[in-house]
């Protein structure tokens, strides 16, 4: 009788012993930091990544509490700094932190998750550790980035609008119309390009790097085909056919009257640039419900198909001929932004030889539905 019930128990630890081999195993196998803490904050398990951030010895902190072992660890301190800083906030179970490591700062995501028994008893908590520094040294990149090519922008900005209105004076008034035109047409492009200059470096100030947009009650259709008259006479010059078709209904939207025609004027002048002589250009502005929605269509050479999914990316570089729109890194990327800023959305179909056509939706103006 007692060496059967011993057999039961040496079973039960050999069972036992195999799961605590299978969660460390699995522990272990994670690629972030992992430390799980008993309900005092003792240390019950730290895999090795995250003995590798904190500068630790697995062997040396399990069953001590963290508050012990950051009184002589600065890694675990601030650790346990953050936390109660991100807590103190507004019960945020997640915070960032930075600590030096291999010669230069890294930056880490401590999220904090329950650790419940089998029967739904909190045990003590989980606390994962998740290296964001590549995500921020992307962000920061772009940022300095976005900084430098708005104020590199302003310079040139000036003198063109220096030599517009130079160029309007000295005009006499029997000159053609068309000319004073295409110049009228230089002066608001260049006010546009200023505007989200200005804006850009505004916005790579500050943490989010978003661009803001004014809102204004205006009219869609009317807006984009003022935005598209210049484009027009470059289509002719082009020799290409440029088609704007308008629903016949007034679409009235919340917009921003100098960065929404940015917009169009960016995937038109994208169009223009790649379609070949001859080629066509449609663009379509049209209401769908409570949708307002813009389509640019081209004949050019289209996207290919494992380039497309990225051609929204900031500073992108596609070698690739044929992958022509968004190859200079921020048009398409700083046309998202404006139009995400609006509560709308961007999007592109294409096929390799058959053009490309991008389709861009803003919210209908709410108290104009009916």
């Amino acid at each position: 009788m007692e060496q059967e019930k011993l057999r039961r128990y040496e079973s039960r630890l050999s069972e036992l012993d195999h799961e605590r081999s299978k969660t460390d195993a699995i522990i272990e196998s994670v690629e972030d930091g992992l430390i799980v803490l008993e309900q005092d904050h003792a240390v019950a398990h730290m895999n090795e990544v995250a003995c590798a951030i904190l500068d630790l010895d697995a062997n040396e902190v399990e069953g001590k509490r963290l508050e012990e072992i950051s009184s002589r660890n600065l890694h675990v301190a601030k650790l346990l700094a953050a936390t109660q800083e991100g807590s103190d906030s507004a019960g945020n179970d997640s915070t960032e932190f930075k600590l030096f490591l291999r010669g230069r700062d890294h930056s880490y995501l401590s999220r904090n998750l329950p650790w419940m028994g089998p029967s739904g008893e909190r045990l003590g908590t989980i606390v994962l550790l998740q290296d964001v520094t590549y995500v921020r040294d992307q962000e920061k990149s772009r940022t300095n980035l976005i900084a430098t090519l708005s104020h590199e922008l302003k310079t040139p900005l000036t003198s063109l609008t220096i030599g517009a209105e130079l160029l309007t004076e000295s005009i006499p008034p029997e000159v053609a119309s068309r000319q004073r035109e295409i110049l009228d047409t230089i002066h608001q492009d260049v006010e546009r390009l200023n505007a989200i200059s200005t804006d850009l470096l505004d916005a790579s100030r500050k943490s989010s790097a978003r661009i803001g947009v004014e809102r204004r009650a205006i009219m869609l259709d009317k807006t984009v085909r003022e935005a598209c008259r210049p484009l027009a006479i470059q289509a002719n010059e082009k020799k290409i056919s440029f088609e704007i078709i308008s629903d016949p209904r007034p679409i009235p939207i919340w917009g921003d009257p100098i960065k929404l025609p940015w917009v169009v004027t960016n995937l038109v002048g994208n169009a223009l640039r790649y379609t070949p002589e001859g080629g066509t250009i449609r663009m379509e502005i049209r209401r769908e419900g409570n949708v307002a929605r813009t389509i640019v269509s081209d004949s050019g050479p289209g996207i290919a198909p494992a380039i497309l999914p990225r051609i929204f990316e900031p500073f992108a570089q596609f070698p690739d001929e044929a992958a022509h729109v968004g190859s200079a890194g921020l048009g398409l990327y700083i046309a998202k932004e404006i139009v995400e800023a609006h509560n709308g959305r961007i999007f592109a179909r294409s096929e390799l030889g058959h053009g490309t056509t991008f389709t861009v939706d803003i919210p209908v103006r709410e108290e104009a539905i009916g």
